[in-house]
Parts: C-alpha cells; structure tokens; sequence
C-alpha cells in the first residue's frame, strides 16, 4: 500500500499553486516560453496564462515576464518572485512528503 498527496496553496478560495503550475513554472525556465512549456504539458497556451495569471494576483506581482517577437521571437522568464515562489513551494512540498511518509508509516506500516 502506498499513498499520493497533492499539496496545494490557497488564496481565498483560490487554488493559485501546486504540482500544475510547479511543472509550468519549471517547464517555462527550462523553455524560456510560455508557450513551449504549455505544448510539452499539453496545456493550451490560454490555459498556462491563466494559471500564470492565477499566480500573479495572489502574489500581487508579475511571475513570469516576455519579450515580445523579433526574427528570434519572444522569450519567457520567472521574476525572481515566481523563482522564489517556485523554490519555496518545491521545498515546502517535500519536507511535507516527508512528514506524510511518516505518518503514513506510523499509520499502516507494511499492510
């Protein structure tokens, strides 16, 4: 037996950060574009906006900045707020991985 948790940060009632935009958010540094980084998640490029969008609004700032076209086209980087963002929300993620492992341990053990 095994477990799986989703570990979510709320704004109000408003789900703005988990494992979707930690995976967004990532794919965009690894991309430099939104829109690459929706295609290799199979998200529609409105889709990783408004998560983006979701974001920003909780956090009262830009997450995620772009440069617009030109013959290289546009680019898309993390502010050092939605990078930080990131980092914490990744950290906090494991160190509660790791205190549901033991409890589920604690729980269950090897049933």
């Amino acid at each position: 037996m095994d477990f799986t948790a989703k570990i979510m940060l709320f704004d109000s009632d408003l789900g703005f950060f988990g494992p979707g935009v930690r995976d967004l958010f990532l794919n965009i540094e690894s991309e430099h574009s939104v829109k690459g980084a929706s295609e290799n998640m199979g998200l529609s490029y409105s889709k990783a906006w408004k998560m983006i969008r979701n974001v920003e609004k909780a956090l009262g700032e830009p997450a995620v900045t772009r440069t617009h076209g030109g013959t290289e086209g546009g680019s898309a980087q993390l502010t050092d707020a939605g990078r930080m963002l990131l980092e914490k929300y990744m950290r906090f993620e494991e160190k509660g991985r790791q205190a549901l492992r033991k409890a589920f341990e604690e729980e269950f053990g090897n049933e």
